[in-house]
């Protein structure tokens, strides 16, 4: 008899996020009256089957958080992406969760069925899921410390991805650990997993799940979240 899938969701929210230009670590900054963390965070229990979030935060920002609640728990991260992640799937590991999906706190527009889709896909077996999308613009390459084109670079199957990220806890947590927290290359999940052999599925995503990395991007995010007029 298998057990039973439990899933909780990890998002690492203890970087600093230099290039917004502004002084507040970016996951605290407000749109729409509540902090881009706060979005996030009721971006990923959008899906029932999401039982609990872990996020992971640096506690010498000195920024405010959210109170934790029944399905959200605060836990230290680190100073890499990678080591705040491990954080959190350790912790849903020791409480006895099977599956976790790892989200940007930086991506606050995730759509709920983007977000059921690739929970879907990752839980069928241990390769996991990712949400990407294809690359859409044409590529150049440059010349070494020369802002001029050295080539073109074909676009074909090549995809950017963005989270969530759906993998077993036991396996991405190994991943990560076999891969180490400060490898350059370590720059989501999937890089940790492939590095064991596994070949995590893509799932489509959304233009409206971008993340939030400069200013016009709060900008643009901003007019997403909007309220809908009464």
């Amino acid at each position: 008899m298998t057990n039973p899938q439990r899933i909780a969701a990890v998002l690492p929210a203890a970087g600093q996020g230099s290039r917004m230009q502004t002084t507040v670590a970016k996951q605290f900054l407000q749109i729409n009256g509540q902090t881009m963390l706060q979005h996030s965070i009721a971006a990923v229990l959008q899906d029932k089957r999401v039982e609990h979030v872990f996020v992971a935060i640096n506690t010498d920002n000195k920024q405010p958080i959210p109170s934790a609640s029944a399905d959200v728990s605060f836990v230290q991260g680190g100073q890499t992406r990678a080591e705040s992640v491990l954080s959190g799937v350790l912790h849903a590991m020791t409480q006895g969760f099977s599956h976790v999906v790892v989200h940007d706190a930086a991506r606050p527009g995730l759509p709920a069925d983007v977000l059921s889709a690739v929970i879907d896909a990752g839980t069928v077996d241990d390769n996991g899921a990712i949400v990407a999308m294809p690359v859409r613009d044409s590529l150049k390459r440059s010349e070494p410390d020369h802002q001029i084109v050295s080539t073109q670079v074909s676009r074909d199957g090549l995809w950017q991805a963005q989270t969530p990220q759906v993998f077993a806890v036991g396996l991405l947590a190994d991943a990560i650990s076999e891969m180490g927290i400060t490898h350059d290359s370590l720059t989501d999940e999937a890089a940790a997993m492939e590095c064991l052999g596994y070949h995590p599925k893509l799932v489509m995503g959304s233009l409206k799940n971008l993340k939030v990395t400069h200013p016009e991007d709060l900008e643009l995010m901003t007019a997403l979240l909007k309220p809908s007029p009464q």
